[in-house]
């Protein structure tokens, strides 16, 4: 059987450094990833490596499944890989139900490992109270098996303590806060309730289908090189209502590097990442996420994409 750990969270709440983490630490064992990031570009997903059908290698000789034709062909290739794999996991979009996509642990041939939900320590008493944000907040944290806080070198221990207390009170959630060394390890949860289901219709829903309603995104993408705090800046004067930006572009200051930029509604960052082969020059492309249900392009985002000389795609 293969274990299946689907990660969670909200938008900018780690889960991406943590999975980065768990493919450090593997040591040897074999595992899948299934990346679905909200946007039309899977920024996540950008790790050189050499792709066979569905699948792409990674670190560590582990392999990321391609999400193209969705999560049940993502699963079956992860089910039929060649060297076999021992462990997958999921890393749901921020906006997601990672409870609901846990049930793909029921999958012929896979075992649950559980929904890990990424709290950021540092905004996750702001993000429950925030308008549009709070309930699909509050959803996520009470349909986890576990709770990691995450960011907490930003705080002392006293925040620490105070968060865990303030989300174990918290009505409705039930899940047990972990430390990051239980996670990293692999260690399945000790114990949660299944809910019983009908094997022969079970309620296995698609990754992509458990984003809210209540968030659009775009993409922007552009061939010119970035000047990080150019973008930074720019980034930064978005209104209120964009609770995250995630990309990657050619560096300006570093020709033949590539800078990260992340963005959560507060802070903003710039990090210059290892550039392979021809990835350097590859177009850059920035994924913004705002609440609310858009039929047309933003005028903040339009003019976002002609001072990076690019355009926008849905």
């Amino acid at each position: 059987m293969i274990e299946m750990t689907v990660i969670g969270g909200y938008l900018g709440s780690g889960k991406t450094t943590l999975l980065n983490e768990i493919l450090d630490r593997q040591d040897g064992e074999r595992i899948a990833v299934i990346v679905n990031d909200f946007g039309t570009v899977n920024i996540d997903a950008e790790i050189i490596g050499s792709r066979d059908g569905r699948t792409m290698e990674i670190a560590n000789g582990c392999i990321c499944c391609d999400l193209s034709d969705g999560m049940a062909a993502a699963v079956a290739a992860a089910r039929r890989a060649e060297p076999p794999v021992s462990r997958v996991y999921v890393e749901v979009s921020g906006v997601g139900q990672p409870d609901i996509v846990a049930r793909w642990g029921d999958h012929p041939g896979f075992s649950r490992g559980g929904a890990v939900v990424c709290a950021d320590v540092t905004t996750i008493r702001r993000d429950v109270k925030r308008k549009w944000v709070g309930e699909t907040v509050l959803s996520q944290l009470r349909g986890a098996d576990r709770l990691l806080l995450t960011k907490t070198d930003l705080v002392d221990d006293q925040t620490v303590h105070a968060v865990t207390d303030w989300l174990i009170s918290r009505p409705g959630i039930n899940a047990e806060v972990v430390d990051r060394s239980e996670i990293l390890s692999g260690e399945p949860p000790r114990q949660w309730d299944v809910p019983a289901e009908d094997p022969t219709h079970p309620q296995q829903a698609s990754v992509s289908d458990q984003v809210s309603q209540v968030h659009s995104s775009w993409t922007i993408t552009t061939s010119s090189a970035i000047d990080p705090d150019g973008l930074r800046a720019l980034v930064q004067r978005l209104p209120e209502t964009f609770v995250r930006a995630k990309g990657t572009f050619p560096d300006r200051r570093h020709p033949g590097r590539r800078f990260l930029i992340q963005y959560d509604g507060t802070r903003c960052a710039t990090d210059q990442v290892a550039s392979v082969g021809t990835n350097s020059t590859e177009p850059g492309h920035l994924v913004l996420i705002a609440v609310g249900s858009h039929t047309e392009t933003p005028a903040p985002v339009s003019e976002l994409a002609r001072a990076l000389h690019g355009h926008v795609g849905g």
